[in-house]
């Protein structure tokens, strides 16, 4: 149980969304906020301001953090609390590419994450659990994910009540549906709520719904979104060969038929399983891919290129998680290729960065840089983040 909570805030106190959040898992503990004095006007007396130069003195293993902006990455990373709490505001969930691998190493290293809207909460259910929304909406589901936030800081398990959660969205989702005219995307929404329940028959009739919705509105998300999805029910209710038809038929660009090709020769060599988390992955379904190539990499029974073709898979599934220290292991020690060296460096620098190990990664990086200048790119990246952090500790939130 941790009795100390460091929030990481995006904005003053005055505007924060998650007072009343904060409030509830900061009684009988001590409260520091990573802010300047005048952003911390209104809060509760007994919290306390602390610069990031401080943050060495705190206790973190017994200690939650509590982040809402991702430039905080940086200083989050290597201290190891006890918990670490993501509330990510509907307007902070986009960005640049830099932005965004701070977004996704966060979120997959923290014990859960609080989406602000529908779109990023099936996004981070697709590559984690332990994911709530809290949107002002459906109060309900608003008041599981605050005891969720609780509970974590109080060293539980959340991963019951983030299905709860996911039950309770389905529900008010469908009471919606009954009682307006529901569009392709509302149709959509329910299908994947289905989903991720489980419940891919129910999956499958709302899929084709949403399909038909869209098709009667000219929606142009038809294909490549409506319909395209129908092949992972299809495969989660076990059939393997309607659902590489179903992609086969939304594919339009030469990358999508490829990826057909490829999943034809798969199944047509025997290799269903490695097909099938191929088939996850291309409709961004990471974690049910991450499941498979798992246990397919660990198996004794692939041959060299299977084996070789899962590993490369699993390898990208872990990178678009932001997962990069799951990934570095599965790479060559010693690449012969210059390509495989820069790949490897790279990775090495994001890894010791995520671990805390500034001077490391840096010199990695700068070894990387020998054969290309992508490598710089990730050091002034790493430079523009820290900066951002030092923005908001001195309340610069614009």
């Amino acid at each position: 149980m941790a009795d100390t909570i460091v929030l990481f805030p995006h904005c003053t106190w005055e505007t924060f969304p998650y007072r009343a959040m904060i409030e509830s898992a900061g009684r009988g503990r001590d409260v520091y906020v990573v802010a300047s004095e005048a952003a911390m006007a209104g809060a509760p007396e007994r919290y306390r301001a602390i610069a990031p130069e401080a943050l060495a003195d705190i206790p973190w293993a017994c200690t939650a953090a509590i982040v809402t902006h991702p430039c905080w990455i940086y200083e989050v990373a290597g201290r190891q609390p006890e918990a670490l709490v993501l509330l990510l505001p509907a307007e902070l969930e986009q960005g640049d590419e830099a932005y965004l691998h701070c977004r996704d190493a966060l979120c997959a290293s923290a014990t859960l994450v609080v989406a602000g809207s529908e779109p990023f909460y099936f996004e981070q259910w697709f590559r984690r659990g332990r994911v709530f929304m809290q949107d002002g909406i459906d109060t309900a589901a608003d008041a599981i994910a605050a005891a969720a936030v609780s509970d974590a800081v109080s060293g539980k398990g959340v991963a019951s009540l983030a299905r709860l959660q996911l039950l309770r969205r389905c529900d008010f989702r469908e009471e919606q549906l009954k009682v307006l005219l529901p569009s392709a995307m509302q149709s959509f929404f329910q299908t994947v709520y289905s989903y991720l329940l489980g419940d891919a028959d129910k999956a499958e009739q709302l899929g084709k719904a949403a399909f038909e919705r869209a098709i009667f509105s000219g929606d142009s998300g038809a294909i490549p979104t409506y319909f395209r999805f129908l092949s992972a029910v299809r495969l989660l209710q076990g059939r393997l060969s309607e659902a590489i038809d179903t992609y086969g038929i939304s594919s339009v660009t030469d990358h999508e038929r490829d990826a057909f090709s490829e999943l034809v020769g798969l199944q047509a060599a025997g290799r269903d399983r490695l097909a099938s988390a191929l088939l996850y992955r291309l409709n961004d379904d990471f974690r049910h891919a991450a499941e498979l190539l798992e246990s397919l990499v660990g198996s004794s029974d692939l041959d060299s290129d299977a084996r070789s073709r899962a590993t490369e898979l699993l390898v990208d599934v872990y990178l678009l998680s932001g997962r990069p220290d799951a990934a570095l292991p599965l790479l060559e020690t010693s690449p012969r290729s210059v390509q495989g060296r820069l790949k490897r460096l790279q990775l090495e620098g994001k890894v010791l960065a995520l671990q805390g190990e500034r001077h490391a990664a840096v010199h990695a990086m700068l070894q990387a840089a020998m054969t290309g200048m992508e490598p710089l790119k990730a050091i002034a990246e790493l430079a523009a983040v820290d900066y951002k952090a030092h923005q908001l500790a001195e309340g610069e939130y614009a």
